[in-house]
């Protein structure tokens, strides 16, 4: 039936969370959508797959299937080697398998109603008088309303001359692989002690310049990498090896040396304009990435759905051009959101100086413990977060303060 429908409501490239999740709500708003995924889900993403707990917040149905660890601690690691363990009674977030829980989300998007064509590569965009014609290798689909999910290397940014690239200091490189690990050693190698009786992340700094290494934990594996912004890159396929020795040394972990993938993330900003004429940019095609920790599905999903409203308001009022609007609440939400981020990682990120005196900090005061932990997971909107630290700061730690460039 669908095949025969010469007009869509909405296409959505990409099928992540950015695009599972817009796709899901427009077709509970009633829209006919197409959603055009070039791979075959479940399908391999490598990515430490931390989650917020605010993610919990914006989704209209159960995730707790996909969810591999609860996690409420956060382990820091500094270049000198401070190692403050920060452990909270609430949730400091989630690790989840990629494969499974994009998977997850573009089921849901297919039981509301959205058509999932998989294994659909986008080879080319065309701007009509009518609408948007999208074509595929092998087929194609219109529609007067086109939504990119489609990523930091998507096609229809560069199609639809919203970038045609992205500068060296918007975009971080990283390294990185799951590490299969029996599930009764999980906790052995993330070490956890009486002390430490909470399994946490772990977040070494001053391995890489403005970037950072990670080890998180899965069920039945540890997700490992290492990642920095790419005008400040230097020998990360070194840094890449002196991680995994590290780690091989410490955790008694064997790490295959063939495992690792290598992968692009926008590092965090908005994009000076996230539209074009009858198109909306979400999630990472959009840039809107944490520029603290890189992490990025939050923000994927919330955009998603901020999209499908639009594209319904487009749709009932038959006026595409209120894709404006979606430009317009991207900037004074997430945007904002992100710009505190970037205010918080141009102090973190400065200096190798003001890394070792932020651990000073957060050792003596558990005040500055708690937001630490709350900026990584980003527990709160990163505006209320940005807000309570300059206040701790300021208030409580001043010539510190003046030293990290307050």
């Amino acid at each position: 039936m669908h095949a025969k429908t010469p007009m869509h409501d909405l296409i959505i490239v990409g099928g992540g969370p950015a695009g599972a999740s817009c796709a899901r709500k427009a077709a509970l708003h009633g829209l006919d959508v197409v959603l055009l995924e070039k791979s075959i889900h479940p399908r391999d993403k490598l990515c430490g797959g931390g989650l917020t707990p605010r993610v919990k917040d914006l989704v209209d149905f159960d995730i707790s299937g996909v969810i591999e660890r609860d996690i409420h601690a956060v382990r820091l690691i500094s270049p000198s080697g401070r190692r403050p363990y920060l452990k909270r009674d609430t949730q400091a977030g989630y690790t989840v398998k990629r494969n499974k829980f994009d998977h997850h989300l573009l089921k849901k998007a297919k039981e509301a109603g959205a058509w999932v064509e998989q294994g659909t590569k986008v080879v080319a965009i065309e701007q009509l008088r009518s609408g948007i014609r999208v074509l595929t290798n092998g087929d194609s689909f219109r529609a007067p309303l086109l939504v990119a999910a489609d990523g930091v290397n998507g096609i229809v940014a560069r199609s639809l001359g919203i970038r045609n690239r992205w500068s060296s200091d918007r975009v971080g490189l990283c390294i990185a692989a799951d590490v299969p690990v029996d599930p009764s050693e999980v906790e052995r190698a993330m070490s956890v002690s009486e002390e430490e009786d909470c399994m946490p992340i772990e977040i070494y700094f001053g391995s890489v310049e403005w970037g950072y290494a990670w080890c998180f934990p899965k069920r039945d594996e540890l997700s490992i990498g290492v990642g920095c912004r790419m005008d400040r890159m230097s020998n990360l396929k070194g840094s890449w090896r002196d991680f995994v020795s590290m780690l091989e040394r410490t955790k008694g972990i064997q790490v295959d040396p063939d495992s690792r993938n290598v992968f692009r993330v926008p590092f965090g900003g908005c994009e000076k304009r996230v539209i074009a004429r009858r198109t909306m940019l979400i999630g990472d095609a959009a840039g809107l990435v944490s520029p603290i920790t890189a992490e990025g599905i939050y923000y994927a999903i919330e955009s998603g759905l901020i999209a499908a409203d639009i594209a319904k308001d487009a749709t009932e009022s038959r006026n595409p051009l209120l894709v404006r609007n979606y430009q317009d609440i991207i900037k004074t939400s997430i945007c904002r959101e992100l710009d505190a981020a970037k205010f918080i990682a141009n102090i973190i990120y400065k200096s190798s100086s003001n890394i070792e005196l932020i651990f000073k900090i957060i050792q003596a005061d558990p005040v500055m413990g708690e937001l630490m932990v709350d900026i990584i997971a980003a527990t709160k909107p990163m505006n209320q977060l940005k807000t309570a630290l300059f206040k701790r700061l300021v208030t409580r730690h001043p010539l510190k303060a003046l030293r990290l460039g307050l």
